[in-house]
């Protein structure tokens, strides 16, 4: 399995198409919308960047070919938040039962998000924690066959293309220039359960601003010229 570095992804420093203009905020603002509800309202978010990664034309490689692949990173073992591990319903043993895999989902050279999960093998079986400790399969995808379900714990919204309170103020016009999108735009924090209840596994994915890395759509009369 592929192994990078602990370092921030950096989607900012992609080439960006998008540009500082109310139509292109206003644009940015509902894809953030549906890809949120995407996330929340799915049970694998594997399965469902890779549908935004080929409804988007993210992915390279041929079609057939999985979008979504897990990257890695090589950090050391954290505790699990208690925010988390009280969903868990851990054995005797506790948080020793657990096992720390922070990855990042990359879409061709995207990065899509930062994920670290701690899951409890004992409740997977051996082809699935093989495939976890020595391939790059997304976990969501490795679990599959366990028709897992997803609790949400924690929702945050990190970015916003609009200002607070835009609905009721006039939309700046902007200045026209290259818009900087930021690293970071999501982040959920959720539990994974066996069909009959039984916790699996506790996640924190962070999302980033890559899923945008694809052409505006144009406008009527050129208006984001303006």
């Amino acid at each position: 399995m592929q192994k990078i570095r602990s370092v921030s992804p950096s989607a900012s420093a992609l080439p960006s198409a998008w540009r500082d203009t109310a139509p292109h905020r206003l644009m940015l603002t509902a894809l953030l919308n549906m890809l949120d509800n995407a996330l929340l309202t799915t049970d694998s978010a594997t399965r469902t960047l890779e549908h935004w990664c080929r409804t988007h034309h993210l992915a390279g490689g041929t079609p057939a070919a999985p979008a979504v692949r897990a990257i890695l990173v090589d950090t050391p073992q954290r505790p699990c938040p208690d925010s988390l591990r009280v969903h868990l319903a851990l054995p005797a043993q506790g948080e020793k039962a657990l096992r720390y895999r922070h990855v990042r989902l990359m879409c061709g050279s995207l990065v899509l998000s930062d994920a670290e999960n701690w899951y409890l093998p004992e409740r997977l079986t051996a082809k699935m924690n093989t495939a976890l400790e020595t391939t790059d399969t997304p976990f969501g995808r490795a679990i599959a066959d366990l028709a897992f379900t997803r609790q949400l714990v924690v929702a945050e919204r990190l970015w916003s293309p609009l200002p607070q309170g835009w609905e009721n103020i006039p939309i700046p016009a902007g200045t026209g220039e290259t818009l900087d999108l930021p690293p970071q735009t999501l982040r959920h924090q959720a539990v994974l359960h066996q069909p009959d209840g039984l916790p699996l596994s506790a996640v924190i994915e962070t999302y980033t601003s890559a899923a945008f890395h694809f052409p505006p759509p144009d406008m009527p009369d050129d208006q984001t010229k303006n």
